[in-house]
């Protein structure tokens, strides 16, 4: 395989997997603008009695549930976001490591760092 093969398979790998932290860059805003509107009808839903009905939309239809029941399939939405944006945001932190290793780049020291959570925070806490 001649230099100028090599050259342009490096320049390619590095252009997919620029690429794919893009669409996860993207994904991400996308999920947090779901998130956010979710966040804004569970707020409209405390005005609401709980023995009323609510339209949510749910995919390409609106559906008329009672309102417990459409605070649950929003929350449970809500969760599943959550998780899609943490995929999404460790996979743009691995990428990001890949790519940079295939730039010849050193790693950026604490770019790797995981924050605490509320769970070992209280544990850490109560000793």
């Amino acid at each position: 395989m001649d230099l100028a093969s090599q050259l342009e398979q490096a320049f390619a790998e590095r252009e997919r997997i620029a690429d794919e932290i893009l669409t996860n860059k993207q994904a991400v805003i996308d999920y947090d603008r779901r998130r956010n509107s979710n966040r804004e009808g569970l707020r409209q839903f405390k005005n609401l009695r709980s023995d009323k009905k609510a339209w949510i939309n749910m995919g390409n239809m609106f559906v008329k549930l009672p309102v417990e029941d459409a605070k649950k399939h929003i929350e449970r939405e809500q969760n599943e976001l959550s998780e899609k944006i943490d995929t999404a945001r460790a996979t743009i932190k691995n990428k990001t490591q890949v790519l940079e290793k295939l730039e010849g780049k050193d790693r950026l020291k604490g770019f790797d760092l995981k924050a605490i959570s509320s769970d070992d925070l209280y544990g850490i806490a109560r000793k």
